[in-house]
């Protein structure tokens, strides 16, 4: 008996130090796969030919996890009690590892000597669309696999386990989902650049430039439009036009409930066609502005901000203009939207300005004198704030869009992110939002008993200092109020499905109404040189409702806004 009992002994802890080999090496291969991978972004932008070795090295290491936790002692040890769950989850996750090597990451750095940031570079005003096109069908196929790797980790529970395994479970979680984000985006830009990029036929865009220095929801007075033709690659400017070529029009609104939420002139004037949080509004009342007054057929509409136009001259490096200035990214804002009304006291002059200094910025995009990985961080960051936004008028084409974080749409359910927004509106009539400052404080509380509430305090600042205030340019100023004065709309956007209260403010309720979906409490602030004005509102939920995370949407302007997110999951 006690020979058996010897025997067993030895054999329990000749299996257990066999697995204990197994997980050992499945952390050692993991965290090598781990390295290799953090290489892959630096090698496409250096040495796309260095990408190849870096993937071996992954799928090597994962093939090696995987084979370890795949082991039929391993396999046999996950009906032990206590441990047997923790072996069962980390089997699991290595499996998924080794699947998005196989058949995202490998798929994808084939891809890495044809489709890099300099490959996109235009050549004679022209980028070539071919290598977009023959990518598609690459990218779909790793887009599929991770969208499956996420259907295959929601079903994986790590409860039970050892804390290391639940944090190793979130941490992939975490990783498979911004890898998600990654090859979702790059299905759409492969799947619709060709087409969108004139390669069935010649294109039509108008280029918004919003001037954040007069604030409007989607950034500010969109007063500068370029009409950009693409055909078959191939971009050209074929005209350009300012507010002043567009008179007031009320027929062009195509939804009248505008007027009763916002500011009650938007948007009969093409200025104010951006108030409403929703960039697909936006650029079809500018589509239809255009094509009333000025006849071309448009295709889609493109926006951009000024501060959005310095970070891209991060990538040109400094633009000379026409008029013997030298614009910088630091520099460039300011100058656009403050020291240019100083200059030109015309408004016709200011637009020809902007105009001039458009062409010259799209020149050096056109034909290719830029820094590629400098330009493509250039439009994450201005797609993060919310300067960068794409609008298409095919409708197959936008259906893509609205799914990405350009398309400039509030979500219209809670279930993936609970969103709330704080628009701005200039009601000066000037170029005063210069001296706007905004900060909110955005917090849940998710724990009363009537369902969870989400509280909005937003306050508003003129950084105006009093001594400047006389030597304002008139433009700038506005006009019907004391020098250094200006009115300032915040609309207070709460979460689909919720209510409004208002439990704060410094300045006069103008509006308490519903838009998208979702409820509206509108504040109009005087502000005078160095004054500040704070609202809150809260946006009542509703107890068995979803609420996912709670993010924002904050109107960028021309310095940074301040946001400040306490989400507490109760």
């Amino acid at each position: 008996m006690l020979v058996s009992l010897g025997a067993l002994l030895l054999l329990v802890l000749g299996v257990a130090g066999w697995v204990g080999s197994r997980a050992l090496v499945v952390r050692d291969s993991l965290q090598e796969a781990r390295t290799a991978i953090k290489e892959l972004p630096s090698a496409v932008a250096a040495d796309p030919t260095s990408v190849g070795p870096i993937v071996d090295r992954i799928t090597t290491a994962t093939e090696r996890a995987r084979s370890a936790a795949d082991d039929p002692l391993w396999r046999a040890t996950e009906g032990v009690p206590v441990v047997g769950r923790d072996l069962v989850v980390v089997r699991q996750l290595t499996g998924l590892v080794d699947d998005i090597a196989t058949q995202a990451v490998v798929p994808l750095a084939s891809l890495a000597d044809t489709i890099t940031p300099d490959s996109l570079r235009p050549v004679d005003g022209r980028i070539d669309l071919a290598p977009i096109a023959a990518a598609a069908g690459t990218v779909a196929t790793a887009d599929d696999a991770v969208v499956r790797a996420q259907d295959a980790m929601a079903a994986i529970s790590a409860d039970g386990t050892l804390a290391q395994v639940v944090e190793a479970r979130d941490e992939l979680s975490g990783a498979i989902d911004e890898a998600a984000s990654m090859t979702a985006t790059l299905r759409s830009v492969t799947s619709l650049a060709p087409g969108m990029m004139g390669a069935d036929g010649p294109r039509n865009y108008l280029l918004m430039i919003q001037n954040n220095a007069e604030a409007r929801s989607l950034g500010g007075n969109p007063a500068a439009l370029v009409l950009l033709r693409v055909d078959d690659g191939a971009i050209s400017i074929a005209a350009q036009g300012g507010s002043l070529d567009f008179p007031r029009d009320d027929s062009i609104t195509p939804d009248r409930s505008i007027y009763d939420v916002y500011y009650p002139h938007s948007p009969s004037f093409i200025m104010d066609t951006t108030t409403r949080p929703d960039f697909p509004t936006a650029a079809q009342l500018v589509k239809g502005f255009w094509e009333k007054y000025r006849g071309d057929s448009i295709d889609g509409v493109v926006s951009f901000d000024p501060v959005a136009l310095g970070y891209l001259m991060k990538a040109t490096g400094p633009i000379s203009l026409p008029s013997g200035d030298t614009l910088t990214s630091d520099d460039a804002a300011t100058f656009l939207m403050n020291t240019v009304y100083s200059r030109y006291t015309l408004q016709k002059d200011q637009d020809a300005f902007f105009a001039t200094t458009a062409s010259t910025v799209f020149d050096a995009l056109r034909t290719g004198a830029f820094k590629a990985p400098e330009l493509v961080q250039a439009l994450e960051r201005a797609s993060d704030e919310h300067r960068f936004m794409l609008w298409s008028a095919k409708p197959e084409e936008q259906a893509v869009i609205q799914t990405t974080p350009i398309a400039g749409i509030l979500p219209t359910s809670n279930d993936e992110e609970t969103q709330v927004g704080v628009f701005l509106m200039d009601r000066s009539v000037s170029k005063m939002s210069f001296y706007l400052h905004s900060a909110s404080t955005i917090t849940s509380r998710r724990c009363g008993p009537n369902g969870p509430e989400f509280v909005v305090s937003t306050t508003l600042s003129s950084t105006l200092d009093p001594s400047q205030a006389a030597g304002l340019p008139s433009y700038v100023a506005a006009g019907f109020l004391p020098r250094g004065q200006f009115y300032t709309d915040a609309y207070l956007v709460g979460p689909p499905g919720t209510t409004a209260s208002v439990t704060g403010g410094g300045g006069d309720q103008i509006t308490v109404g519903s838009d998208l979906g979702r409820p509206i409490v509108g504040f109009a602030a005087l502000l005078g040189p160095l004054e500040s004005k704070t609202f809150e509102v809260v946006f009542q939920g509703t107890p068995d409702a979803t609420y996912g995370p709670l993010t924002s949407w904050v109107t960028p302007l021309v310095h940074p806004v301040d946001v400040t997110v306490a989400d507490d999951p109760c």
